[in-house]
């Protein structure tokens, strides 16, 4: 099995590309993120049956199956995290950003000011945005690391029913 080619290509893009063509390319790299994951699935999904089943037994896992789980339900979040690396020039610009509404606060109402108000806005809900996909990442994979740690009944069937999920989806 290998890694498919030819998503770098996709990915060429300019200043002279329409968002029509952005559009296309995020569809396409949906697929493309899609059919890495079921790679991943299909690559592990045997052990992941036998890891099914011992939580549904309630037996202990050991390290290299909770490693597995850990791939299946955040592997994504933590590759995020650990990839990205742009939270403090996020947090820095979203603080700029607040001091430019905030210099507009108090001055007269005309068009123009409106506008670049308008501007100023679209563009701190683009960088909150990036801020909170972050952190609902973060957030994910620590829920994830307390409910592994204390792995009870209540856990562990939400885990199966997440990996059974994950499983048939692989299968459809």
């Amino acid at each position: 099995m290998e890694i498919p080619q030819g998503i770098s290509r996709i990915m060429e893009v300019s200043e002279k590309s329409s968002a029509n063509d952005l559009d296309r390319v995020g569809a396409t790299l949906t697929v493309a993120k899609n059919q890495v994951r079921e790679s991943l699935q299909d690559l592990t999904g045997a052990q992941m049956e036998d890891i099914i089943k011992k939580l549904e037994n309630r037996e202990s896992l050991t390290q290299e199956e909770k490693d597995y789980v850990r791939a299946w339900i955040i592997g994504d979040a933590e590759s995020y995290t650990r990839l990205e690396n742009r939270l403090q020039t996020w947090l820095q610009e979203f603080k700029d950003l607040q001091n430019a509404v905030r210099s507009y606060e108090g001055q007269e109402v005309t068009a123009q000011n409106l506008l670049s108000l308008h501007a100023i806005m679209e563009e701190a809900v683009r960088v909150a945005a990036d801020i909170q996909n972050f952190l609902e990442k973060k957030e994910r994979i620590a829920r994830f690391e307390s409910s592994l740690q204390t792995l009870d009944k209540e856990d562990a069937s939400f885990i199966v029913d997440l990996l059974r999920k994950q499983l048939q989806s692989e299968e459809v």
